[in-house]
């Protein structure tokens, strides 16, 4: 078994390394699109690394747990023309430094906030995707003035009580996915981002597969300090904030945003066809169209 493993896993470097000397395209956008200015700023939590492109009113663009601000650089050809996009890689992510503790949602939303400071922006529009939709909420809600419209990306509604007792349960601080010597926990992991995005194509999956393997190799999973957070209050706060929910089509991690809809009084709602957990990296110009929608309508 053991070496059947070791094949198996070997098989999977290999594809990867295939994968990425035949794709006709860079993979890494942020590297690739010269268009894109990459820079650093000084924080509390240790350095940040942001990304910008493109000019107009400001769109803040926050990453989900276990990414990079990669996630949305696919965007940047379409959206570059009318907006100027700001990507940020949370501590502990991307290029950004790794924390000293274990960060949540209050610690990325001052992260958020240390981007905009340092490149001098008072108020910008917000999207976040899945747990950056919470620092997105929280940003919105602690510092109001800083927002204009808001996207929430890939975010449910708020749970039952014991659903969301059993699901705070169910997060095990000690768990970590750790490389085994056999490579089984990396063909492991090719395996979930292959169901989660089911209709890509290896180039298409592998940077967000390798977002996340390196990402979990750093010392905390935010995952854990940002999904105990308490998104109550923060709704309560937006019920007349101009919102946009989105949902992939094929995300099964999204559930009761139809529910969410009906306590944003000021809010719409779109789900982007054929897309899933990774929706921006999956179809960046179907979601680049939705949000340009909700932007640029009065």
């Amino acid at each position: 078994m053991k070496k059947l493993t070791v094949i198996i896993a070997s098989s999977l470097c290999l594809s990867m390394i295939a994968v990425a000397a035949s794709a006709k395209e860079a993979l890494l956008q942020t590297t690739a699109n010269k268009s894109i200015k990459q820079d650093y700023v000084n924080t509390d939590a240790g350095q940040l690394h942001f990304w910008e492109a493109g000019e107009g009113p400001v769109l803040l663009l926050i990453h989900q747990s276990s990414s990079s601000g990669e996630e949305y650089a696919a965007m940047v050809p379409y959206m570059a023309e009318k907006y100027r996009l700001i990507a940020f890689d949370w501590p502990g992510h991307g290029g950004s430094d790794d924390p000293v503790t274990e960060l949540g949602v209050e610690e990325f939303t001052a992260s958020a906030l240390a981007v905009l400071d340092y490149l001098g922006i008072s108020k910008a529009h917000v999207l976040g995707n899945h747990g950056g939709a919470l620092i997105a909420m929280n940003l919105a809600w602690k510092h109001p003035q800083r927002v204009n419209r808001l996207i929430l990306s890939g975010t449910s509604g708020v749970k039952e009580e014991k659903e969301s007792e059993e699901f705070t349960e169910s997060l095990d601080l000690e768990r970590r996915n750790q490389v085994d010597i056999e490579g089984k926990s990396l063909s492991d992991a090719w395996g979930r981002y292959r169901a989660y995005m089911p209709n890509s194509s290896a180039e298409e999956i592998l940077i967000p597969y390798l977002n996340n393997v390196t990402t979990r190799l750093r010392p905390y999973d935010a995952h854990y300090g940002v999904l105990r957070w308490d998104r109550r209050p923060a709704l309560a706060s937006l019920k007349d904030k101009r919102t946009l929910l989105m949902q992939g089509e094929r995300d099964d991690f999204v559930s009761h945003q139809e529910t969410l809809l009906k306590t944003l009084l000021n809010g719409e709602r779109v789900v982007v066809e054929n897309a899933g957990v990774f929706m921006f990296f999956e179809k960046p110009e179907a979601s680049a169209k939705a949000v340009l929608k909700f932007l640029d309508s009065q």
